[in-house]
């Protein structure tokens, strides 16, 4: 610094940070700054953009001794003290980020930008609320902040307030309509909140603003599934491999991908043989795709799960199999040790591990086996994924020990605090509905570890020790359904609350016809085989005073190719699709209930029968025609019928089953006496501690011979 001035050396090194030279930047003022005559606020902006340059390059050791030095300069300086929360938040020191962004907030409330990084930083320490608070703080001092609602939507979200969410979100892309996180945010809440067709143009605009951004595409593409367009989720996955190579999650969808709605049986079969023809596929490219990957990246890059795989009622143990042996290969170096188990009191440690810890199926079914354990025995560790508010959410929060919230946490953060605890068990309630868990379950956190039969098929997982399932629902040979070692849990397998109806209300209130015979069908339609298209057509056209009634998919595309091969099942019977089928609007679960009290019997489908739809069913007394299958996924309500001892409405094929449909239809009497039966028995089947306790014992029984392999 021969020649000019200190604000001539100032404005040289910020120019040559503006070109990107941050080491030519970094030199320069270093040698301003070993001037000794240097004016304190001259040192203090020399500072400060010393610490930009060494943060550009990564080094932030140096940028935080120089920002700490700005601070002890100029220890009112609000923007001092920001600065330096944001960097220490960047470098992962977050207690100390908070301290100093709080800092200066004392010294100035008003600015907003230090709200928004103090949010940023709370959320990352998992102070949720406080989060949220810093985050509204910024939005009210500035309304027009789009980057500070986008934030407050995302952390919304995330919470589980959706309605807020949404609300932030727009806001943000009506401020910013490039906004690409908003965007793909926003997405993913219509994408949830069954309104697919927003949620694909909001990711094809983020997408489109952001053409480097590999896992946009892969979100798109999974919309896309969603909608059955295969053939363009593929292009779309594609294009994400084309952006990242290692972007495991893009390869598995492009060959995993099963349709929600076969176009018939021969599509289903010919799905499955692409689906065993992709896993080959991938055994032979993802080991080297993988390579570049750290442990972590590899096991979070592993988001899958196979959902659609089962619904189609066929033998997926195989299939199963090879795609966690694929997965297992790929994550052994990512495997998480346990933390060392040191001194451990009388109680066994289990850990519940799952995105369903609300009011819905998995909550209702699974509730019992956490509230129902002994806690002199077992101490009980909640691992929730996706954090609800609702009663059931906040009854099961206050029955554990502990519960440790990690809202949209990777398998390797969620793998981490699990192995923290060292758990003695863990029990994965419903293996293969959501991405992260089915992950994680590759891992070995847990002597012994279970799934549950929230989703009954096997979990392919060497991981995964025991599988817990329902004895009634069961096969003979169900065991050999199953890599894991299959326990049969007495009666329906859980202690389930039997449903209470809360309202009446008349056929005519509920939108239905008074003088038809009414066949519910109350199931996704992903759940309904071809099979039973051609079933439910036969049941209409020998019975022509009869109905079917089902609810109205809230996805589009996939409500229109059901309805499409419905309709051309019922035209081969002869019966008018139009005059025959009701659809019902989605509804609150006491007026679904209601539904069920006015109509006269519910049709099971064959290749998954009802589970939770058959349990609210027998709550209110309806029949339900049911002929088991070759799984326990086709044999639930049959299980529960039989349980009862009401075997006269369980056929052993598909004559039995139209033999039971057309004698509710033409005998009332018959009918109401079933109804009858199912109201004086329907006891056996709800409240019931017997699996609870032999939940219990089976954990106890095979907990030394696990711990003696895991030691």
């Amino acid at each position: 610094m021969a020649t000019g001035t200190p604000a001539d050396a100032l404005a040289g090194a910020a120019a040559r940070l503006q070109q990107g030279d941050a080491g030519a930047a970094r030199s320069m003022l270093s040698t301003l700054l070993a001037d000794a005559g240097l004016a304190s606020m001259t040192q203090v902006a020399a500072l400060r953009l010393r610490s930009r340059a060494a943060e550009a390059q990564g080094d932030l050791v140096s940028a935080l001794d120089d920002l700490e030095c700005v601070a002890a300069l100029v220890p009112t300086d609000a923007k001092a003290w920001s600065e330096l929360g944001v960097v220490r938040g960047i470098a992962g020191d977050r207690v100390r980020a908070v301290d100093a962004l709080r800092r200066a907030l004392v010294l100035d409330a008003n600015d907003a930008r230090t709200w928004n990084n103090l949010g940023s930083t709370l959320w990352e320490a998992g102070s949720q609320a406080e989060a949220i608070d810093a985050f509204v703080h910024a939005t009210r001092l500035a309304p027009d902040y789009a980057h500070a609602f986008g934030n407050l939507g995302s952390a919304l979200s995330d919470a589980g307030r959706a309605s807020e969410a949404a609300d932030a979100l727009e806001r943000a892309i009506a401020l910013d309509p490039a906004n690409v996180t908003a965007l793909a945010k926003l997405a993913s809440l219509r994408r949830n909140g069954d309104r697919l067709p927003e949620a694909i143009d909001l990711y094809m605009r983020a997408v489109r603003q952001s053409p480097a951004n590999a896992d946009l595409c892969v979100q798109l593409g999974r919309a896309m599934a969603d909608a059955d367009d295969l053939d363009g989720a593929r292009r779309v996955f594609a294009e994400a491999v084309r952006r990242d190579a290692t972007l495991l999650r893009a390869r598995i969808g492009a060959q995993l991908m099963l349709p929600n709605v076969g176009a018939d049986a021969a599509d289903i079969s010919r799905s499955r043989a692409r689906y065993a023809e992709g896993l080959a596929a991938l055994a032979r490219e993802l080991p080297q795709a993988s390579a570049p990957l750290d442990a972590d990246a590899r096991l979070d890059a592993l988001r899958w799960s196979n959902f659609l795989l089962a619904y189609q009622g066929e033998d997926d143990r195989t299939l199963q199999v090879a795609y966690g042996t694929l997965v297992a290969s790929l994550v052994d170096a990512a495997r998480v040790p346990a933390r060392p188990r040191g001194t451990r009191g009388t109680r066994n440690r289990i850990g519940f591990v799952s995105s369903f810890f609300r009011d819905g199926t998995v909550g209702r079914y699974f509730a019992s086996w956490i509230t129902g354990l002994d806690r002199a025995r077992f101490e009980i560790v909640l691992y929730d994924l996706r954090p609800s508010a609702d009663p059931l959410a906040t009854a099961l929060r206050a029955a554990v020990d502990v519960t440790r919230a990690l809202p949209a946490r990777m398998p390797s953060a969620v793998a981490r605090a699990i192995a923290a605890d060292a758990p003695d068990v863990l029990v994965y309630p419903e293996l293969g509905m959501d991405a992260t868990t089915f992950a994680l379950a590759s891992q070995r956190l847990a002597p012994l570890q279970c799934a549950g039969w929230g989703h009954p098929v096997t979990t392919g997982h060497a991981a995964i020790d025991v599988f817990f399932s329902s004895d009634a629902m069961e096969p003979p040979d169900g065991a050999s359904h199953y890599s894991e070692a299959l326990v049969r849990l007495p009666g329906i397998g859980t202690s389930y609350r039997m449903p209470q109806a809360t309202i009446t209300a008349t056929r005519a209130e509920l939108g239905l016809p008074a003088d038809r015979t009414l066949f519910l069908c109350p199931q996704s339609v992903f759940k309904i085989h071809p099979d039973d298209d051609a079933l439910f057509a036969a049941v209409l056209a020998e019975n022509p005073n009869a109905m079917l009634v089902q609810f109205a998919e809230p996805n589009p595309f996939t409500s229109a190719r059901y309805r499409a091969r419905l309709s051309r099942a019922l035209e081969v019977a002869r019966v008018d699709f139009g005059a025959r089928v009701i659809y019902l609007p989605p509804m609150r679960h006491d007026r679904y209930l209601a539904v069920n009290a006015v109509c006269d019997a519910m049709l099971d489908t064959s290749r998954w029968s009802g589970g939770n739809t058959s349990l609210d069913a027998i709550a209110a007394g309806l029949p339900i025609v049911a002929r088991p299958g070759r799984f326990m996924r086709a044999r639930q309500s049959a299980g529960m019928l039989r349980l009862m001892g009401i075997d006269e409405l369980v056929a052993g094929d598909d004559a039995g089953y139209r033999a039971i449909a057309a004698r509710i239809a033409r005998d009332r009497a018959w009918r109401d006496a079933q109804s009858a039966a199912i109201t004086a028995h329907r006891a056996r089947l709800f409240d019931d501690a017997t699996p609870v306790v032999a939940f219990a014992e089976a954990i106890t029984a095979r907990l030394p011979e696990a711990r003696s392999r895991f030691d």
